[in-house]
């Protein structure tokens, strides 16, 4: 029993870290986000903040074009970020599907 409960602490370990970088993900998207994180019905995340307007850089020839690609910088950075949270939480209910597993069948062979 001393070493299942060895690897249990390290699979709840893993599992706490998993969780916290989560948790950071998760921040990003809610609170450092200057806008609202919804998802489409095809499970897209769509970020409904105030887009960057042009106006933002001034009067320059191009600040359309600059804002435009500060838009879709920030659009691919929530969509990633996004990713990130969605597979980390899914991993952390892997390892507690792995943990319950194991415990479950230690209690079923002693």
């Amino acid at each position: 029993m001393a070493d299942l409960d060895i690897h249990l602490s390290a699979l709840d370990a893993c599992r706490t870290a998993i969780h916290t970088a989560a948790g950071q993900y998760e921040d990003t998207l809610t609170t450092r986000n200057p806008g609202k994180v919804t998802y489409t019905d095809g499970g897209e995340v769509r970020n409904n903040r105030t887009p960057v307007s042009a106006d933002t850089f001034g009067h320059l020839d191009d600040s359309g074009t600059l804002a435009t690609a500060a838009n879709d910088v920030w659009g691919a950075l929530i969509g990633e970020m996004d990713e990130a949270h969605r597979k980390l939480a899914a991993t952390e209910r892997g390892l507690s599907s792995v943990e319950e597993n194991i415990r479950k069948s230690n209690k079923a062979t002693s």
